[in-house]
C-alpha cells in the first residue's frame, strides 16, 4: 500500500504544530465554472462536489484514484473546452459528459456501475453521447494496422482517452497488469501524432534502475548541483538540445516501471 512516511514522536516534538483547514470545494468549483462561461454554476458546483464526495466514500480504494482539488480543476478545464465547442448545449448534460468521459478511463471495472448510477442520480434524464475525436480514432486504427496489430475497439478507445487526458494534464499514469498493452498504447499514440504531422520525441527511463539522487539530481557537499537523469532530460527538452527541436509539438518523458514511494514522492515534490 502506497503511504506517506510516518515520523516518530521524538522528531515531531522538535517542530511547531499548526492547523490545516480543508478547502471548501463548492465555491471554488462555482467560481471556476463561472470563469469557463457556465450560467448555472452554483447548482452545477454542488452536483460536482457531491459526486466526488460520494465517489470517495462508495468506490473502492485504488492507488490512482484522486477526488481532490487537483482532479476537480482538470475536469473543469475539460468542461470549459466542451462549453466553448458547443455553446448552445444545455449545461447539465454538458457537465455530465465531462465528468463521465474524463473519469471513466481511470475507474476500475467493478466500480463503473456505481459511478454511472451516481451520475444518473445527480443528472436525471440526461445521457449525452460520448464526444470522441472521430478523425483521430480513424487515424489510430490505421496506425495500429500498420504496426501489424488488430485495431480492437477497446484498444483504440484507450489510445484516444490517453490523448484526451494529455490535453489537460502535464502528467498521467498508464497502469494495468503485465501484458495489458500499456506500452503499445502510448507508442501507438506517438506514431499517430507523427503520421498526422505533429513532430514528437520521447525519452524512456527506468526509474528504479538508478538511485533517487541519480534520477532527480542532488546538491554536493560543496553546494554544487549535479544533474540527474530527469533534470538533464528536461533541460534538453526546454533548450531544444541534442535530439530535441523547437518544431516538436510533443516532448515526452516516459517513466517505465513500478510505482514506488522512493521515487514517486520526489516526483510529486
Amino acid at each position: 500500500q502506497y503511504q506517506r512516511r510516518v515520523h516518530g514522536e521524538n522528531l515531531k516534538a522538535l517542530f511547531r504544530s499548526c492547523a490545516m483547514v480543508v478547502p471548501d470545494l463548492v465555491p471554488i468549483c462555482e467560481n471556476m465554472l463561472m470563469s469557463e462561461g457556465f450560467l448555472t454554476a452554483r447548482d452545477l458546483a454542488r452536483k460536482f462536489v457531491t459526486l466526488y464526495d460520494l465517489s470517495r466514500a462508495l468506490l473502492s480504494k485504488q492507488k490512482h484514484y484522486d477526488w481532490g482539488l487537483r482532479a476537480i480543476k482538470s475536469v473543469l478545464r475539460q468542461a470549459g473546452k466542451l462549453k466553448r465547442s458547443e455553446p448552445g448545449m444545455n449545461e447539465d448534460p454538458l457537465l455530465m459528459r465531462a465528468l463521465r468521459d474524463f473519469n471513466m478511463p481511470k475507474i476500475v471495472t467493478d466500480d463503473k456501475p456505481i459511478f454511472v448510477r451516481l451520475l444518473e442520480d445527480l443528472f436525471p434524464g440526461h445521457n449525452p453521447p460520448a464526444k470522441v475525436n472521430a478523425d483521430l480514432k480513424k487515424q489510430i486504427m490505421q496506425t495500429t494496422k500498420a504496426q501489424g496489430l488488430l485495431p480492437e475497439e477497446m484498444f483504440c478507445l484507450k489510445v484516444v482517452q490517453l490523448s484526451e487526458i494529455l490535453e489537460v494534464r502535464h502528467c498521467c499514469f498508464v497502469i494495468g497488469p503485465p501484458g495489458s498493452a500499456k506500452t503499445t498504447i502510448w507508442k501507438t499514440l506517438a506514431e499517430t501524432f507523427r503520421f498526422i504531422g505533429q513532430e514528437l520525441e520521447y525519452e524512456t527511463v527506468s526509474p528504479k534502475a538508478v538511485t533517487s539522487d541519480e534520477l532527480f539530481g542532488y546538491m554536493t557537499k560543496s553546494r554544487e548541483w549535479r544533474d540527474g537523469v530527469l533534470s538533464n532530460i528536461m533541460r534538453n527538452q526546454l533548450k531544444n538540445q541534442e535530439k530535441y527541436k523547437e518544431t516538436q509539438v510533443h516532448k515526452w518523458t516516459i517513466l517505465d516501471g513500478d510505482i514506488d514511494p522512493e521515487w514517486i514522492e520526489s516526483l510529486n515534490t
